[in-house]
Parts: C-alpha cells; sequence; structure tokens
C-alpha cells in the first residue's frame, strides 16, 4: 500500500477538523503536485492568506459584544449623572451597529442573501394579501351596485314587481 492514501487521508481530515488550507495541505488532499497547484493558485489568483469566515464571524461578535458594553456603560453613566444620552451618542452607536451588520453580510452573502430573500417574499406576500382584499372588497361593492340597479326601485331581488 503506497503512503498517498495515507496522506491524502490525513490532510482531508486536517482540512474538515479547520487547519488552514495551504498549498502543502491541498496537495495532500488532492493528490496533485504542489508545483502544480503553486502554479494555479498564481494563475488563478487564490486568496489563500484569507482568514476563515469563521474568524470574522468571531471577530465580529466580539466588536458587537465590545459596543454593546458601551452602550450599556453609557446608558448606566446618564442615569447615575440624571442627564440624558446625548444625540451625538445615540447617532454613534447607532452607526456602529449598522456597520456591524453590512460587514456580517458582506462576511456570510449566502445568509445575508437567504435573510434577504426571505425579507422581501414576507413584503411580497403582504402585498399580494392587501390586493387580495382590495379585489375581493371591490367585487362585494360591484355586487351590491349590480343588485341595487337590478332591483330599482320598486323591483324585487327576482326581477318582480
Amino acid at each position: 500500500m503506497s503512503r498517498r492514501p495515507l496522506a491524502q487521508q490525513r490532510a482531508l481530515r486536517a482540512l474538515a477538523e479547520g487547519a488552514k488550507a495551504t498549498l502543502d495541505l491541498l496537495a495532500d488532499a488532492s493528490g496533485r503536485s504542489l508545483k502544480m497547484l503553486r502554479r494555479d493558485a498564481e494563475s488563478e489568483g487564490w486568496a489563500l492568506d484569507r482568514a476563515p469566515q469563521e474568524d470574522v464571524a468571531a471577530r465580529v461578535r466580539a466588536i458587537a459584544a465590545m459596543l454593546l458594553d458601551h452602550i450599556e456603560a453609557m446608558g448606566r453613566a446618564a442615569l447615575e449623572e440624571g442627564r440624558k444620552i446625548s444625540k451625538s451618542d445615540v447617532d454613534t452607536a447607532l452607526a456602529l451597529v449598522r456597520s456591524l451588520e453590512k460587514i456580517g453580510e458582506v462576511m456570510r452573502p449566502e445568509e445575508a442573501a437567504k435573510e434577504n430573500q426571505i425579507r422581501e417574499d414576507e413584503q411580497l406576500a403582504a402585498v399580494l394579501e392587501r390586493m387580495d382584499e382590495r379585489i375581493i372588497e371591490l367585487a362585494r361593492e360591484l355586487a351590491a351596485q349590480m343588485v341595487a340597479e337590478a332591483c330599482g326601485p320598486g323591483r324585487s331581488v327576482a326581477g318582480k314587481e
């Protein structure tokens, strides 16, 4: 038995357990030569130095926790001093929250796309429901108008006088 399958198995396991995807590890996992992978990576511009998505998500969560601590501290200080939080402090906090949301969306495009699609679908469903209700309302008004015209003064619903 050759050593290649063992190296391949170890490389696959390392990648599955979160090891950084180096060219050496990718070569072992794929069974391709390091020289060929290096050439492909250079010609195609592979982003090998990029941190994994989980690292970015953890960083965003850490910053969000610090921001929350800061906002809570501002609120406590204002309450203790008997003053209100300034509009500029609130605006700054909101701008930071929006920035974190945008970073999160950019760093997790599939999840953000799904969330946006769900939100758009909900909005569309609400619009369609309002349209349906309006159509029913108009149909009832038209039916009432037709009955009123058919009955006229001195006529019954069956058209008899």
